[in-house]
């Protein structure tokens, strides 16, 4: 995974996750609300202090990245990439509660796909998603993601 990644859309920057920003803890407790972590995996639905966020993000870099989202100097949500065998991208995103329904996710996801499909020619990507989150399932479609297999109760998106 590239070291440090960065990219804008027409509303959004998005950059890799500075983990000593002050209060960057504070305001992952902030965003994972329960309506923005329930349907996300277990270890993302505990983020109430500053030392699961440490675990957390301790864990998350192991095996990907995590890049911050800011629209207009405020944070919104993130958006994660891990990398696969041959080519291929398992991706998804966090989005705040009061920016859902604004098209922000899609526009995310889509820089996103742009920006490393520009620096890795021939990537495919893959997001996983309870077929309850709607939401999320609507914002694969747009972006041209097909249902690909079910594994563990999440249905999995290819592109």
């Amino acid at each position: 995974m590239q070291a440090n990644m960065t990219f804008s859309t027409e509303r959004l920057v998005a950059a890799t996750l500075d983990r000593v920003m002050p209060g960057i803890q504070s305001e992952i407790t902030t965003m994972f609300t329960e309506p923005v972590s329930r349907y996300l995996p277990p270890s993302c639905q505990q983020l109430h202090t500053a030392e699961a966020v440490d675990h957390w993000l301790d864990e998350m870099e192991k095996t990907g990245a995590v890049l911050r989202l800011v629209l207009q100097n405020q944070p919104v949500g993130y958006l994660f990439v891990f990398p696969e065998p041959n080519q291929c991208y398992r991706v998804g995103y966090v989005l705040a509660e009061a920016c859902w329904g604004k098209g922000l996710a899609t526009e995310a996801m889509q820089g996103l796909i742009t920006y490393l499909r520009n620096n890795d020619q021939g990537a495919s990507f893959i997001a996983g998603v309870e077929a309850d989150n709607k939401g999320s399932v609507n914002v694969l479609v747009k972006l041209g993601f097909s249902f690909g297999y079910t594994e563990q109760d999440v249905d999995y998106y290819q592109l």
